[in-house]
This record gives structure tokens, C-alpha cells and sequence, in this order.
């Protein structure tokens, strides 16, 4: 069947000529009988058809001319062989298979990994090695080995069975054992160290997380690869769910090396690299999870192209950092990653070997080598406390600095309490004194207006009155009325910081009108407004006492029989720029910046009476308000006063 060739005559391997000794290995990897699709027990082979086979994946084997066998199935391996009987005690080594199996030796039942059956249901897969011991006085054996797989792309037995003394193997399996502890122990030890180091007491450097998660997934795979612990804990457990778990497991700790390489040379890898790691490696777990089986045990070919162009990429950036200058942890890392190169260098050349001390010798070396890169840990910690103890030492320092600018500040605060008393106590003069003004000044020049008033009209009742006196009585009144104005400007300049800040929206050209129906009740000048009215947000008694000042100067000062003012504006980023802009007699310009101080007149035109108040105000107020003015004139070509608003 199946292109299977029926023998009449079993083959029988005679290792009579054998010596074996204290470590010799009889390798049993050829002439077996296979029996494809067949469950068959001792004492029913008669008849049956088979093929003679070595010892490997029944993949390889051909179903038909065109086609080979599938991954899932089941099969029968028999094996007839005959050894010296001067020999030592001797066992048969049953290798860990991607396959549940059943072993009898001379008809007899000896060993059963798991449970063998013909369909997934009933078939509990199991991965373990065993030791078989063979009876002293027997020199032929048969080996009847029925194997099931229904989850790995690997099928049937993979890996030769093995005839040697029982010492010999016993101390073979020891010496495994031992070289398992060191590894999975030591791993497990850093990890743990490092993950609560990370935890409780240093997460400020991720690398650490990473190293420690890194140490924690190599342990655990290992363990689970060698001794599947869950399986034999939970005896109905499912074997493909725990060998996901072991896939996850060393596809993390392929993304936790590359970020925590990322980690180290953060500033020479490139942006991209811990992206692609992380989207690749991440991926190979999405898809260990979610694929069905067999597929998902056909991730670790793309496991290991992955790792093989990240450990190129990675000696790169080690030896351009070397270049660089970064020599202490780029020649410790470089150093960490070629003893594990030629440690699993080692590791596949001995394991092929027969030297039974290899296995202790390489997996000391992975220790070494994790312990290497814990040194470059411990020693990037190192240099992060030292700088964190210079940062103290700093952060003392400046406390100690601070400490004494509070008291400075303290002592400030005193002073400044005190000058705000002070304030305070001058502001209640200054309120006295415009009480004062208002009412103690005023009230004399209003009397004595009146009283000149009073004179008046006893003199022209007398008819005493000439022009000479009648010009002195204007004058007279024309001084107290000035005096009347001045005292008002000053109280007006004394409140403009007073008063509250509120602020409002309007349209700047109704404000604009009100003030021209003020001041050119006669229509008599012209006027101009901006073109825009644009509605703008801001103290409008503050704005509308700036206009209603630079308008009136510039008809009060105008020398034309017809004033002519023109008022723009233009908007920046965070304030207006408005212009007041007249035909007038225009000012000199080393008298541009005298027009703003107080009590400073031009006399320009000597009929005219001023206080020299106005542009002082409109000064003071456009400061209020974070502002700049301006005057742009000549002699005899008029003036344009420009002032900016803050929005």
C-alpha cells in the first residue's frame, strides 16, 4: 500500500561485533520498519506491508510517486537488533518527540509518553526523553514504537534512539540536568532580580524591565521545552496550548533583546528599528495564538531570519558606536554578544558531539554571558545614581539658595507691605487733596466769578463802565475760567488709574460720531471717519476720553477756517494703530515729544487758552492700556498723531 514494500525476511542488526563500554553509543537510526497509517502491537506484524526507513521526519518520506506523507497521522516502528552479551547493564534512550508514543521492548509494554490514538480526540500529546533499562540476559531484542502526531509539522520520531551503558547514561542525563539547573535557575535568579528591581525600587530605565523580562522568558523555555512541568501538573492539560505558551514565550524574548538593546543605544539606532522589531516579533505571537495547528510550529524559521538580521544590525550599531567614542558599554555589550555567538556556536558542534560535559560548559557560557550584560546593567544604574547624586547635590544647593532668597523675599515682602501702607496712606492724601480741589478750590473761583459778576452790574448801574474796564473784567474772568479748566484737567489726570478696567464691544465709528456731534455741533469742519467701522472690544470711556482730547485739540489748534481731520486704523496681531491726522499749523519736530508733558503749551496761536493737560492725559491713559503714541509733523503741514491699542 501507499508504495510501501512488503518484505518476506525482518531485518536483523547485529551489533555483535560491538564493544560496548563505559561510553560507547550504539546509534539505532536505520532499518526500522515503518507501518504508515497502522497502530500494530507485538505479534501482529504477519503480513502487513512496510518500508525500512531511517530515523526522521515521516514528512520526508513519499505517500505516492508525486506526494509525501502529511504532518498528522499515526505509524508503527519496529526495530530488530541483537548486542553482545559480555556486556556492562545496558538501557535504551528514548529522545523527546513532536509526538505521543508507545514502547514495547520483547512484547513487553515499557514505556507510554502521552497517549497514542488514530484521531486528535484521542490522542494526548506528550514530549519527553526516558531511559529504558534492557535485560542483562538478553542479546535480541525487537522494538515495537507507535507514534501519533496531530499538531507539529514535524511528524513520526526525529531524532535516533540510543544504546549505551546504563552509567554511562544515567551520567548523561545528570550531567544535562545539571547543565539545565545552572541555566534555568541563574536565568530565572537575574530576571526575578532585575523585574523587582524595576518595580520597587528603579523603573526610571526601561532597559532593566527588559533584561528582566528577557532572563524570565529564556527560563521558562527552557524549563517547558525540557521538562514540561504543566504537563505533568495538569495531566489533561492540552499539549498545544502549552506549546503556544512556550512559542510566545521565545518570541518575547526576541522583542524584549531588541528593545532592550533600543534602550541602550537609543541614540544610535535608528527611529524605525524598535517599531519594526516590535510589529515582527508581535506578529509572530498574534499568529502563534490565533493559527491552527500545525502551522503556528512553522513560525520559528521566520523567528530566526528575524534574529539573524537583527543580530547583523545589531554588531553594527555596536561597532559605529565604537567609533563614535562610546567604548565602555559598546565594547562590554560587543564582548557579551560574541561569547554568546560562539557559546551557541559551541552548543550545536557538542551537542552533535559525544562529549557529555559539553552541555555543562555551554550553558555556564550563556550564564556568563547574561551576566556580562547584567555588569553593563549594574554599570548604566551606576552612572544614573552618580548622576542623580550630583542632581541632589545641586537640588541641595539651590534649596540652600532659594532658602535665602526667601528670606530676602521675606524681607521684601515686609518692605514692600510697609511702601504699600505707604501707598496707601498717600492715595487717602490724594483723595483729600481732590476733595480738597473740588471743593475747597472751586468753590473760591466761583465766588469770585460771581463777585466779578456782582462789580459788573454795580459799575453799569453807575455808568462807570469804559472799555478799559470792561477788557479788565474779561480778563479777569478769563483767568478764573482757565483756573476753573486747569483744576478740572488735574482731577481728571489724577483718576485715570483709578477707575475700574471694564471692558465692552462697540463699533468704533459710533463712538467716533458721538464725539464729532460734541465738538462740531455747527458742521462747520470736516471730519473723516474710517472707512471700516469695525467692532472692537475694550474700555470705551478710556478710548472715547483719548479721541474726544486729539479731536478737539486739533480743532482748538487748527489756524485754517475750516479744520479738516482725518482718524485711520489698521489692525496687527494683538493691538489696533489708530491715527488722528489734521490740516493745522503743524508742530516743529523738536517739540514732538515736549507735547506730552504736562502743563506744556506751544502757543502757536495766542488766542487760544489752554491748560496743557489734554496730551499729557491722552498719554497716560494710552500707557494704561500698554500703548505707544506718536506725532509725525512739520511746520506748516499739519500733524498726525498715531497711537496703538492693546486688544
Amino acid at each position: 500500500m501507499f508504495g510501501f514494500v512488503q518484505f518476506n525476511e525482518v531485518q536483523i542488526s547485529d551489533f555483535q561485533n560491538v564493544t560496548i563500554d563505559s561510553d560507547t553509543e550504539i546509534v539505532l537510526d536505520k532499518d526500522w520498519e515503518f507501518y504508515w497509517d497502522e497502530l500494530i502491537t507485538p505479534g501482529n506484524f504477519d503480513n502487513k506491508t512496510f518500508k525500512l526507513v531511517s530515523l526522521d521526519n515521516w514528512t520526508k518520506l513519499q505517500l505516492t510517486d508525486s506526494e509525501k506523507l502529511p504532518s498528522f497521522g499515526y505509524a508503527t516502528y519496529r526495530l530488530k537488533f541483537s548486542i553482545t552479551e559480555d556486556r556492562p547493564n545496558t538501557s535504551l534512550y528514548i529522545p523527546a518527540a513532536y509526538a505521543a508514543s508507545k514502547l514495547w521492548i520483547n512484547g513487553k509494554l515499557v514505556s507510554e509518553i502521552g497517549h497514542v490514538g488514530t484521531t486528535k480526540e484521542t490522542t494526548l500529546h506528550r514530549r519527553f526523553s526516558q531511559l529504558v533499562t534492557l535485560d542483562d540476559h538478553e542479546t535480541a531484542f525487537e522494538i515495537v514504537l507507535q507514534v501519533a502526531n496531530f499538531y507539529h509539522h514535524k511528524g513520526g520520531i526525529t531524532e535516533p534512539l540510543l544504546i549505551a551503558s546504563s552509567t554511562y547514561l544515567q551520567k548523561k542525563k545528570s550531567k544535562r540536568i545539571v547543565a539545565d539547573m545552572i541555566f534555568i535557575s541563574s536565568l530565572s535568579f537575574i530576571g526575578i532580580f532585575f523585574l523587582l528591581f524595576f518595580l520597587f525600587y528603579w523603573n526610571k530605565d526601561r532597559a532593566v524591565l527588559y533584561f528582566g523580562s528577557l532572563c524570565v522568558s529564556l527560563a521558562y523555555m527552557a524549563l517547558s521545552d525540557r521538562y514540561a512541568p504543566f504537563a505533568e501538573l495538569f495531566e489533561s492539560a492540552s499539549w498545544i496550548v502549552l506549546t503556544k505558551i512556550e512559542y510566545i514565550s521565545l518570541f518575547l524574548a526576541g522583542l524584549t533583546a531588541s528593545l532592550f538593546f533600543n534602550t541602550i543605544f537609543s541614540n544610535h539606532t535608528h527611529k524605525v528599528y524598535a517599531k519594526i522589531m516590535t510589529y515582527g516579533f508581535g506578529m509572530l505571537a498574534l499568529l502563534a495564538i490565533f493559527l491552527p495547528r500545525p502551522h503556528f510550529t512553522r513560525l520559528l524559521t521566520p523567528f530566526f531570519g528575524l534574529m539573524i538580521l537583527n543580530l547583523i544590525y545589531v554588531f553594527y550599531v555596536i561597532i559605529r558606536a565604537i567609533i563614535i567614542g562610546e567604548r565602555q558599554k559598546s565594547f562590554l555589550l560587543l564582548v557579551s554578544m560574541l561569547l554568546g555567538s560562539f557559546v551557541f556556536a559551541a552548543h550545536i558542534f557538542f551537542f552533535l558531539g559525544e562529549n557529555i560535559n559539553a552541555i555543562v560548559y555551554v550553558n555556564s557560557g550563556y550564564v556568563v554571558t547574561f551576566l556580562l550584560l547584567s555588569m553593563l546593567l549594574m554599570m548604566r544604574f551606576s552612572n544614573s545614581f552618580k548622576e542623580l547624586e550630583k542632581t541632589k547635590e545641586f537640588a541641595l544647593a539651590q534649596k540652600k539658595e532659594i532658602s535665602l532668597k526667601s528670606q530676602e523675599l521675606s524681607k521684601m515682602n515686609l518692605e514692600l507691605k510697609e511702601h504699600l501702607r505707604q501707598l496707601e496712606k498717600s492715595n487717602a492724601e490724594l483723595d483729600s487733596f481732590n476733595h480738597i480741589v473740588s471743593h475747597d478750590l472751586k468753590a473760591p473761583l466761583i465766588a469770585i466769578n460771581t463777585i466779578v459778576s456782582f462789580i459788573e452790574e454795580d459799575i453799569d448801574e453807575a455808568q462807570l463802565q469804559n472799555e478799559e474796564t470792561t477788557q479788565n473784567f474779561k480778563l479777569l474772568k478769563d483767568r478764573v475760567s482757565k483756573m476753573y479748566a486747569l483744576i478740572n484737567d488735574l482731577l481728571e489726570y489724577s483718576k485715570i488709574t483709578k477707575g475700574k478696567k471694564s471692558k465692552e464691544s462697540f463699533f468704533l465709528n459710533d463712538l467716533l460720531n458721538e464725539i464729532v456731534a460734541i465738538i462740531n455741533t455747527e458742521n462747520k469742519h470736516i471730519i473723516n471717519l474710517p472707512e471700516k467701522n469695525i467692532e472692537i472690544y475694550t474700555n470705551k470711556i478710556e478710548l472715547k476720553h483719548v479721541f474726544q482730547n486729539l479731536v478737539q485739540n486739533a480743532v482748538k489748534h487748527n489756524n485754517k477756517e475750516k479744520a479738516i481731520i482725518t482718524i485711520s486704523f489698521s489692525k496687527k496681531t494683538n493691538e489696533y494703530v489708530f491715527a488722528v491726522s489734521d490740516n493745522g499749523p503743524g508742530i516743529e519736530p523738536k517739540y514732538h515729544s515736549k507735547i506730552f508733558e504736562m502743563f506744556s503749551q506751544l502757543n502757536v496761536n495766542n488766542e487760544i487758552e489752554s491748560t496743557g493737560i489734554g496730551l499729557s492725559i491722552v498719554k497716560k491713559i494710552v500707557s494704561e492700556n500698554h500703548g505707544t503714541i506718536a506725532v509725525s509733523s512739520e511746520k506748516n503741514k499739519g500733524a498726525t498723531i498715531e497711537f496703538s491699542w492693546r486688544t
